[in-house]
């Protein structure tokens, strides 16, 4: 007990130092092995063991956010990812560099620059029974790309044929070299076809899939139950007995659940709970650096964004390195651009510079002293410090924001579907090809791209890139697509990079974290 009162008694001397951290800011100063970023937690040792990992038990584990959709192609958030997986197995796998690997589809070729061919697992069934082949992978292709789909990664696929039980060939429209992750991704989670026709728009609430773990119970904004696949085609596969994820949007109740016992795991660790947890000898820490970015969406179409000067302002107009000093305790890094710097996509050539002084020369370019304008902030605690920081910056540069708060879910719709708010603070969560990134951030018929902002020379990157299979060649097209993105017609503003955290107790076994930052929890095991 007074253990943790002392804890807590750190945790609220952690809030006082932050909040003066913040008025700094706002006054304007300023392979599946991976190792955990040390630099983020003293105790982050890495979950792995050298003991062999063990059968049973029951996860429980604490997420701040419930499932938008059980359906892979109707569901709207990023943060579904870690709910699903346990579910629906993918045609293709990624791993912690976000490198495709073998998923159901156990190897792949494309013979030419318009055709993939994909060799499935043999043996697969769903939890239903059905029998996973080429048929069942066409019918969930063809799903994808259907009118009711809410997924755009794969429209370039034209057509599906099945070449026999288990050989699909995509044609595709034209060449696009981001197909094969974004098969690792919402387009690859496979659904069984029988559930699908049997249940139709019941489907949702009685997901069925191939993954490790069947769909048990699932209160909204309660909790969520999955059980064991007994037949998972993986021998072995899966340790736990049962997973449960415990919907606790306030993280402090996440924090006090895993140290009382409650939780064996709670993922997305805010920075000033790091701190407080990374001495404590009980708690172990995972950190890693991810494609997830802060950022602030604007709409080109509506004023005072209608004006480019005004967007380039707004960019110049934020110190990004002070916020990752003082929101983040210097965890994270400026965004200058898309894609953080350990991701092979990134280029080391593009900089984005504090310069409220330049603010200021662009307003007067468009003829203006300043501008005010409404912007949705979540009603979640480093959103709001994270608001008020910039709100403070951008006023030395002429810039007035009005800080409309909300819940993330009603902000979003609010900024994405109605289109009635000019700025939205929010969040890119990355997906695991830059392409797809491109496609739905950047492009001019993007979701993301709200205002429709775009160039026929940005257009043309694009098709670029989605046309070439080099690696190299695809880093140097993705650098000027940033460029040309965010620099010049400033249709975005990136904020800044920060590592996601894992908090879990010692006896939660092989967890490794991603660049894509989104947790996979179907095998871990405990070692009790």
């Amino acid at each position: 007990m007074k253990k943790e009162k002392s804890i807590m008694g750190n945790y609220r001397k952690m809030i006082i130092l932050l909040s003066l951290s913040i008025l700094l800011v706002i006054s304007g100063c300023g392979k599946n092995n991976t190792a955990s970023n040390n630099q983020a937690a003293d105790n982050s040792q890495g979950t792995q063991s050298s003991s062999e990992p063990k059968q049973g038990g029951d996860l429980i584990f604490g997420y701040d956010t419930d499932i938008s959709n059980f359906d892979p192609i109707l569901g709207n958030s990023g943060n579904d990812h870690a709910l699903l997986y346990p579910v629906y197995d993918t045609l293709v796998n990624y791993n912690s560099n976000l490198e495709a690997q073998p998923g159901l589809a156990e190897s792949w070729e494309t013979p030419d620059e318009k055709t993939i061919l994909l060799h499935l697992r043999k043996g697969v069934t769903f939890h239903d029974g059905t029998a996973f082949n080429a048929e069942a992978v066409k019918f969930n292709l063809d799903r994808v790309n259907s009118e009711q789909s809410n997924v755009s990664d794969i429209s370039n696929v034209e057509s599906v044929e099945v070449v026999d039980e288990s050989t699909v060939k995509l044609n595709l429209k034209q060449p696009d070299s981001s197909i094969l992750l974004a098969l690792s991704d919402r387009s690859g989670m496979m659904v069984s076809p029988t559930a699908v026709e049997k249940l139709g728009a019941d489907f949702a609430q009685n997901p069925v899939g191939a993954g490790p773990f069947k769909f048990a119970k699932w209160v909204h904004n309660g909790e969520i139950k999955f059980e064991k696949n007994e037949n998972y085609w993986q021998k072995g596969l899966p340790y736990l007995d049962t997973i449960t994820a415990k919907i606790m949007p306030d993280e402090n109740t996440r924090l006090n659940s895993l140290k009382s016992g409650q939780l064996s795991f709670y993922w997305n660790v805010s920075p000033n709970n790091v701190q407080v947890l990374k001495k404590d000898p009980n708690i172990v820490l995972d950190s890693k650096m991810r494609v997830f970015v802060h950022n602030i969406y604007i709409n080109t179409k509506l004023a005072p964004f209608d004006k480019k000067e005004v967007r380039q302002a707004f960019q110049y107009a934020i110190d990004r390195k002070a916020i990752v000093d003082a929101l983040y305790y210097g965890q994270g890094e400026p965004a200058t651009q898309a894609f953080p710097k350990d991701y092979w996509a990134y280029n080391p050539d593009l900089k984005l510079e504090y310069n409220p002084e330049k603010s200021k020369e662009l307003l007067k370019s468009a003829g203006l002293d300043s501008v005010s304008f409404d912007m949705v902030v979540p009603t979640v605690p480093e959103w709001q410090r994270m608001g008020e920081a910039i709100k403070g910056q951008a006023k030395k540069a002429g810039i007035e924001i009005n800080i409309q708060t909300m819940e993330m879910n009603k902000g979003n719709s609010l900024y994405f579907n109605e289109k009635q708010i000019p700025a939205n603070l929010t969040a890119w969560t990355g997906r695991p090809d830059p392409q797809q990134t491109v496609n739905l951030f950047f492009s001019g018929n993007g979701f993301y791209n709200t205002g429709g902002e775009s160039t026929p020379e940005k257009e043309e990157l694009i098709n670029k890139a989605a046309a070439s299979y080099d690696q190299k060649e695809r880093a140097e097209l993705y650098g000027k697509i940033n460029e040309v993105a965010i620099y010049d017609e400033a249709m975005t503003i990136p904020l800044v990079f920060t590592p996601v955290t894992a908090a879990m107790t010692p006896q939660v076994k092989g967890f490794e974290g991603t660049l894509l930052g989104k947790p996979k929890i179907s095998f871990l095991w405990l070692d009790k």
